[in-house]
């Protein structure tokens, strides 16, 4: 079997690029120009946050506003309910400011409940 090496975009762009420049068709290789350009700043990777992401930042700052006169510590459900948010996204949400090391998280045994608690 054939080892072929997977070309990319931006080899094929610029080797377009190089026969559109030794056709003389300027207008055309700074198109070309315009597309690498786009390429390196996709893969940059330097994106701004969805509209859902800062809402999930704001969220987030509100679940530490609850935490943080709760020294015993809450669960999940209770800290969506205090927010305003379901029990998924509360559970979501805290596994990554447990993540971020902003909140502590207590397992539960048995019929005791899992408890989140504002990291010091």
């Amino acid at each position: 079997m054939l080892n072929v090496a997977k070309v990319t975009k931006r080899e094929q762009f610029e080797a377009v690029r190089s026969a559109l420049d030794e056709l003389g068709e300027d207008g055309l290789v700074a198109f070309i120009d315009h597309e690498l350009e786009l390429l390196a700043k996709r893969a940059s990777g330097t994106r701004k946050p969805t509209k859902v992401q800062e809402a999930n930042e704001v969220t987030k700052g509100k679940m530490i506003d609850v935490l943080e006169g709760m020294p015993e510590g809450m669960t999940a459900t209770d800290i969506g309910i205090a927010v305003g948010i379901g029990v998924q996204k509360a559970s979501q949400l805290l596994k990554q400011l447990v993540a971020d090391g902003e909140v502590t998280r207590t397992p539960g045994k048995g019929k005791v409940k899992t408890l989140f608690t504002r990291a010091e």
